[in-house]
């Protein structure tokens, strides 16, 4: 009988250590699945902003033109006159 006790402790260590095992890989997964989420928003982000961009044409991918260096206007020299 007196070998019990440490058959007792023996299981109540495996156990505990399990238990924090699997407390552990409950986290872990809930921070991929929260990285996942982030990632297919982002993802979903950006082929929205490719379709409106694609549907735009193709001024639009390359961006406007800013009214200072639209062709034709005349770009200030900085001589007065």
């Amino acid at each position: 009988m007196d070998h019990l006790e440490f058959l007792f402790a023996g299981f109540a260590v495996f156990w505990a250590g399990l238990f924090v095992y699997l407390l552990l890989l409950q986290a872990r997964l809930r921070q991929l699945s929260r990285e996942i989420e982030r990632m297919e928003e982002r993802l979903a982000e950006a082929e929205l902003t490719t379709a409106v961009s694609a549907a735009a044409g193709p001024d639009s991918a390359r961006g406007a033109l800013a009214p200072d260096s639209a062709p034709g206007s005349a770009a200030p020299t900085g001589h007065g006159g």
